[in-house]
């Protein structure tokens, strides 16, 4: 029987598809959409720790990720930006840092930027070009960050990962400074492209994206664990012309395979666009 990761419900979930040996439900109670039956935390950090985790092998991880370096720090600038509406200097820890394209961000703008992640490879490259500021497991787990406090913490495609966000959560309540942010982006399941893409939507990963919250679920969770909700905007992405185009025919197909791939022209190749990946950016303060 499923139960809800955000308010417990347990019983008949309303189905919304099916994909990867998962059912996509949504709860009655509170509208949150998950995977059932829920993921275990050890099938989840197994395929964190792999190797190829950032290779994007068999449709999960991130493809191409080394190569889009340019493409994540311009995205990553744009949260930066916004932070720097609320809190214009600072320490910063991030809860998943990949490479370090965030850390890069935002220490080139002037804060004291610090990372967390469990991928090996992936806390390796970040550490090697920022000594010092990176390093491995969980939040609760880091010795280095535990008697630190930060004023912001910050999560980019973090929260859908975890069968028990509340823990992260109060773990980061714990870390932040009084009136603190915790910015975090995540796939929006009220977004125009996940309504438009259907069971084709980029943001259903299996089993790696455990649930899917919209604005209003994304502010429960935030609202039930000690966190005021200031803002929930659009999150927009930045990436090369031929790695767009090669989603869209994904979504797409078979249609477009009657459309000629005008992006291997050679002056459109390197173009980068801003689009939307039907994802949104909540910044929440601690009360």
């Amino acid at each position: 029987m499923a139960s809800c990761i955000l308010c417990g419900e347990t019983g008949a979930f309303r189905p919304r598809g099916a994909k990867g040996g998962y059912s996509i439900e949504e709860c009655p109670a509170c509208g949150l959409v998950q995977l059932v039956p829920t993921p275990t935390a050890e099938t989840l950090r197994a395929l964190y720790e792999g190797d190829t985790y950032f290779d994007g092998e068999a449709g999960t991880g991130y493809s191409e990720y080394e190569d889009q370096e340019q493409e994540y720090l311009a995205t990553f600038r744009e949260d930066v930006r916004r932070i720097r509406q609320y809190i214009p200097s600072g320490r910063i820890l991030e809860v998943g840092c990949g490479y370090g394209y965030f850390l890069q961000a935002a220490l080139d703008a002037g804060y004291d930027a610090y990372g967390i992640d469990l991928s090996p490879a992936a806390v390796k490259w970040a550490a090697m070009r920022h000594p010092g500021r990176v390093f491995r497991g969980l939040l609760e787990e880091v010795p280095e960050i535990q008697d630190q406090q930060y004023d912001v913490i910050f999560g980019s495609h973090l929260i859908e990962h975890l069968t028990d966000p509340g823990d992260l959560l109060a773990t980061a309540s714990r870390l932040l400074k009084p009136g603190g942010l915790m910015v975090l982006v995540t796939p929006n399941i009220k977004s125009l492209l996940s309504r438009v893409s259907g069971s084709r939507w980029v943001s259903f990963k299996i089993p790696e994206h455990v649930s899917y919250y919209d604005p209003g679920t994304i502010t429960t969770l935030l609202n039930r664990n000690g966190y005021t909700v200031r803002t929930v905007d659009s999150a927009y992405q930045y990436y090369a012309l031929p790695f767009i185009s090669t989603r869209v025919r994904e979504l797409l197909d078979p249609v477009s395979r009657l459309v000629p791939p005008i992006e291997r022209l050679g002056w459109l190749r390197k173009r980068k666009l801003r689009v939307t990946s039907g994802s949104m950016r909540v910044i929440a303060s601690r009360d």
